[in-house]
């Protein structure tokens, strides 16, 4: 079987940034298959180094400015996300986590990374989620549900 890994990364002290760990723990109250590790990434990638390195696939879940309606999901594998290390990064650590990945592959390891992503509409310091990204958590969670067992199955 292919070692799973599902990694929220944001800050939970600045609103809608930190949805990835909020889907993270709404993950560890639903469950997830045994062998599926859960991961409160925060705004640390470097420190998820070795974890990632023990994956196949790792899921990522994050704020992402896009520019849409606020709440709006994205799906796609991180080499399609377009993000660079350069000051065009779409949220503060994402700088640090496409460097992670690099250092990462450095390294020799190369696992998929797919990435999905929740248009904030709030960034701020404040530790409730904004309505819009709010309702969103459960569909994202089930999404990540669907995707774990489409792997799984193949």
């Amino acid at each position: 079987m292919k070692r799973i890994s599902v990694v929220g990364v944001g800050n939970l002290l600045m609103r809608d940034d930190g949805v990835g760990v909020h889907v993270i723990r709404y993950l560890e109250e639903q469950g997830v298959p045994e062998g599926v590790e859960l991961i409160d990434g925060g705004t640390h990638s470097y420190d998820l180094l070795d974890i990632f390195a023990e994956a196949d696939i790792i899921i990522a879940v994050d704020a992402i400015q896009a520019g849409a309606e606020p709440g709006t999901l994205y799906r796609a594998p991180l080499d399609e996300m377009g993000f660079e290390t350069n000051d065009r990064a779409a949220s503060l650590h994402d700088l640090n986590f496409v460097e992670a990945v690099q250092m990462l592959r450095l390294m020799g390891h190369d696992p998929q990374f797919i990435v999905f992503g929740i248009q904030p509409k709030e960034m701020y310091l404040d530790l409730e989620l904004s309505p819009e990204v709010a309702a969103k958590v459960p569909r994202v969670a089930e999404l990540i549900q669907e995707e774990i067992q489409r792997i799984i199955n193949q």
